[in-house]
């Protein structure tokens, strides 16, 4: 958390002091997202200067393809999340029309989230997780991290009970893959991709954070429950993200004994 605080605080003064001390919405998510390029430089500033290791400790080396299953169970959750939401009548999608500029700013928008998603991998699958199991175990390190992770959104706009459940799972989820791969590719991925196709392409808000643009605006229909909506915390809040994490975390643990077995 000093690590996000520092970094986030220190990159904030400087993109405040350059945008305006009163931004607009959008510009404010713009400039949290872009903050966490303070977030890697104090990281690195903590690994150079004060525990003089290298990053690519913390698990950046593996396979290239590895950032692809992550990728591809962002997809496959994200599939689940709209068929189930649409084929129930609780949300209604539609093609948002976007023009030249914005089809260009959602594109460039991945860009901010690789920065942002990256570098929580980063600081809390990376350090934190690690930094704990190698003093308490791997089952202490992942569900730490998982807490702090799920800390780190309680104050996010429309956190519920269920979102915050899922938040905690998408950080046990998480240390499982960097667990089962052995670095941080997957998670990384998975994370990166979620975070731009949920808002940028689905038009769901993203953590409780509203985005101007979109490829699709996703809007719960009248009567719909927030419980199985995300509500304005996003799909991240349903209930239907809950049932999918615990089969994805039961899936992973299994192939992660199986694999230690075999190894």
């Amino acid at each position: 958390m000093v690590i996000f605080g520092v970094g986030q605080a220190g990159f904030g003064v400087v993109l405040t002091a350059l945008f305006g001390g009163h931004p607009d919405a959008h510009t404010s998510t713009v400039l949290l997202l872009a903050s966490f390029a303070g977030v890697w430089l104090t990281l690195w500033a903590w690994m150079r200067f004060v525990e003089q290791r290298p990053m690519s400790c913390l698990g950046f080396r593996g396979r290239g393809r590895d950032v692809w299953v992550g990728v591809a169970i962002a997809v496959a959750i994200l599939v689940i999340d709209v068929v189930v939401m649409t084929a129930t009548g609780q949300v209604t999608m539609l093609w948002a029309h976007p023009n030249v500029m914005a089809a260009g700013l959602i594109v460039a928008a991945i860009v901010l989230f690789v920065v942002q998603g990256c570098a929580e991998e980063a600081v809390l699958r990376g350090y934190l997780m690690q930094s704990l199991a190698a003093r308490w175990g791997i089952p202490a390190g992942v569900a730490i991290q998982a807490v702090v992770f799920a800390a780190l959104h309680g104050a996010n706009p429309g956190t519920t009970w269920v979102a915050l459940v899922n938040i905690a799972g998408f950080g046990v989820m998480s240390g499982l893959l960097v667990i089962w791969r052995g670095n941080l590719l997957a998670a990384m991925g998975f994370h990166t991709v979620w975070n731009w196709l949920q808002g940028m392409v689905l038009g769901f808000d993203v953590s409780g954070l509203e985005l101007d643009q979109s490829v699709m605006t996703t809007t719960g229909t009248t009567g719909s429950r927030p419980w199985l909506t995300g509500g304005t915390f996003g799909a991240e809040g349903s209930i239907i993200n809950t049932i999918a994490l615990a089969v994805l975390i039961a899936v992973l643990l299994v192939t992660i004994q199986r694999d230690w077995r075999n190894n």
